[in-house]
Order: structure tokens, then C-alpha cells, then sequence
């Protein structure tokens, strides 16, 4: 029964010579040119002339009434004209679709803390209420947790780093209930490591050990499994399809099961009739919540 890629530091360090010798040819260039312009300024040759090209001092400035005139501006081409509009198009597409990002990143993160602050109240008012649970949980058609009473109930939370503003990762809910009494189960022996497998998806644990390091003399072994199991939640924030995963133990009988839910439709509703369903106050889990393949989606 199955309940479940620089370059490479040489290349680098050729870069590296490459750049540094590139500026000293520029530098030595610089100083040539300086000099050959010193050199006509003293004998400038009759048949040619140096421009030289520089940004005006204030006493290069034509003057108007005795002050300085603004130098006239160029007017910008149309091509450039272009470019800049195209630019900024651009520039407004790229800050909208970071802003629509950040939005839908912050709906997945308000569902989560949504879920918590749910989870936070209520896993303190179910404790003190220990509600009966009287659906069972049936490890096969004989074997059964019933009359189960609520233990505890407890919550965390993880964010996805340590940032001031960080977005939340996920949510996690655990409740413990208990049988009357520890619940007598009868295996063959070549099905203990089976039953053990199984004990181990669902958080079982065995009264006394059950340990056979060789075939026993008996055919049917009986083992006392302890009456305590947990439900366990998990809620995790997807925020690449901008919805909440949720990973399941034993919540709707025994095994593992996923749902997804998609962030904007889980409200109160959703997470009222999901606390109804945990204290056995509704037989039914919210229809907000859709089942998936647990391998295929999660």
C-alpha cells in the first residue's frame, strides 16, 4: 500500500594586459599631440592650421551687455531624436514590468502571511478547545485510528533570507491527535519492512521496537503501533506562477497529497473551512483547494 556556468584566469589576465597597454598608447598619444600643438603655437607653419578643440573658458564667451552669452545649444538630430524616445519606451517598459513583478510577488507573500496570522490564532484557541475527532484514519480495512482527541497545535514560518523586507517562503502547520490507546496491528513477517516503509511516510511510530534481524519462528508478527500521528501542513509560496503550494500529511486520511491554490482567491473563506475541517467541524476540505500529482506539480 503506497501512500506517496567568465573566462578563465589566464584569458582574464590577457584581458587585463591587453586594457592596460591599449591606455598607455592612448596616454603617449596624448603627450605627442600636446607637444607637436606647443611646437605651432610658437612657429605655426603658413599653409596650415591647428584647431584646437576645447571647452571655452568664461573669457572665450561672446558678451551681451557686458556678461557672458550662453553658448547656443545644437539642435538634436531627428535620428537621435528617435533613439531617445525609443530609449525611454524601453526604459518604461522595463519599470513596469519589474513594478508588475513586484506585485505579484507581494500577493503571493501577503497570502502567506494571510495563512500565518490564520494559523497563529487558531492553533491557540483549537489547543485550549482539544476538540474530538471522530473521523477515522484507517491504515486498511481492519485497522483504524478512531475516537482520536486533539493534542496540539502548532505554526511556523520561514523567510526566504534575512533581509529586512524579505518575502516569506513558507508556512508550516502541525497537529497532533491520539488514539484512546496504542493500536494493535498484525503484519506477516515478510511484511515488516514494508509496514516500516509506510510507518515512515506517515509519521507512525511503534509502541516497542520492531526490529527482525532474522526471519522469526512465527508467521504473523504483532506489533503495537503508539496512538499519537500528526497532520502536517505546508504551505509554500510559488511566486513564479503566483500561487501557494500545499504538501500534505495525513490531512485527509493517511498519505501525502498536494494541492495548489491560486494566491488571490485564498481568503478568509478558504481558511475558515479549512480550520472547520481540522476540528472535525466540517467533513469536507475547502473546494479552493485543487489536488495535483504530487510528482508532476510540486
Amino acid at each position: 500500500m503506497t501512500r506517496f556556468r567568465q573566462l578563465s584566469t589566464d584569458a582574464a589576465v590577457d584581458v587585463d594586459t591587453d586594457v592596460k597597454e591599449l591606455m598607455a598608447d592612448i596616454d603617449a598619444s596624448l603627450v605627442d599631440f600636446e607637444k607637436r600643438l606647443e611646437a605651432e603655437r610658437k612657429d605655426p607653419a603658413p599653409t596650415a592650421s591647428i584647431v584646437h578643440r576645447r571647452q571655452p573658458d568664461q573669457a572665450d564667451l561672446p558678451t551681451i551687455n557686458g556678461e557672458a552669452a550662453e553658448p547656443a545649444a545644437t539642435p538634436m538630430s531627428d535620428f537621435l531624436v528617435e533613439l531617445e524616445r525609443e530609449a525611454a519606451v524601453l526604459s518604461g517598459s522595463e519599470e513596469s514590468e519589474a513594478r508588475q513583478r513586484e506585485i505579484r510577488q507581494q500577493r503571493v507573500h501577503d497570502a502567506l502571511s494571510r495563512i500565518f496570522q490564520f494559523f497563529d490564532a487558531f492553533c491557540r484557541h483549537a489547543n485550549t478547545l482539544a476538540p474530538a475527532i471522530t473521523r477515522p484514519y484507517r491504515l486498511d480495512a481492519q485497522i483504524a485510528y478512531s475516537d482520536l482527541q486533539w493534542q496540539e497545535a502548532s505554526v511556523r514560518y520561514r523567510l526566504q533570507n534575512l533581509r529586512e523586507r524579505s518575502l516569506m517562503d513558507y508556512v508550516a502547520v502541525t497537529v497532533r491527535l491520539a488514539a484512546p490507546a496504542p493500536v494493535p496491528v498484525v503484519r506477516r513477517w515478510d511484511q515488516i519492512e514494508r509496514l516500516k516503509k509506510e510507518m515512515h511516510i506517515l509519521d507512525l511510530k511503534p509502541a516497542d521496537g520492531i526490529d527482525l534481524d532474522e526471519r522469526p519462528q512465527q508467521e504473523n508478527i504483532d506489533i503495537l503501533l503508539a496512538p499519537e500521528f500528526p497532520i502536517q501542513l505546508t504551505f509554500r509560496g510559488n511566486y513564479r506562477k503566483e500561487r501557494i503550494d500545499l504538501l500534505s500529511r495525513n490531512l485527509d486520511g493517511f498519505g501525502i497529497a498536494a494541492f495548489v491554490c491560486n494566491a488571490t482567491n485564498l481568503d478568509q473563506r478558504l481558511l475558515d473551512d479549512l480550520g472547520r475541517y481540522l476540528i472535525n467541524r466540517s467533513n469536507k476540505l475547502p473546494v479552493g483547494l485543487e489536488p495535483v500529482h504530487l510528482r508532476a506539480q510540486l
